[in-house]
C-alpha cells in the first residue's frame, strides 16, 4: 500500500495512536458535554462532527494495519468484540446486584 511505501510500518503505528488519543480526547470532551460538567463551548453537534472525523482516522488507520496483516481478519475480530461484549454486559448484570 503506497502510504505504508511512503512512511513506514512504525510510522504507521505511531500516526494509529495519535489518532487514537485524537479519538481520546473528543470522547471525554462530549463526555463532558453530556454531563453539563467543565463546560466548553463547543456545541454537541460540533463534537460529534469532530467525533465521527476522528473514528474515521482511527478507522483508516486500522484498515491499513489489517492490510499489511498486523490485524486479524473482520470476522475474527467480530468474534473478539462479541465476546468482550457479553463479558461486559456480564459485569454490568453482577455491578446492578
Amino acid at each position: 500500500m503506497k502510504i505504508v511505501e511512503e512512511i513506514g510500518v512504525p510510522a504507521l503505528f505511531e500516526q494509529t495512536a495519535e489518532e487514537c488519543v485524537e479519538l481520546a480526547h473528543v470522547c471525554m470532551k462530549l463526555a463532558r458535554k453530556l454531563r453539563q460538567e467543565n463546560p466548553t463551548p463547543i456545541d454537541i453537534p460540533d463534537i460529534m462532527s469532530k467525533l465521527d472525523e476522528e473514528a474515521a482516522d482511527v478507522m483508516l488507520c486500522l484498515n491499513i494495519l489489517r492490510h499489511e496483516g498486523y490485524l486479524a481478519d473482520v470476522e475474527y475480530m467480530d468474534k473478539i468484540m462479541h465476546r468482550k461484549e457479553l463479558r461486559w454486559v456480564e459485569r454490568l448484570e453482577e455491578w446492578k446486584k
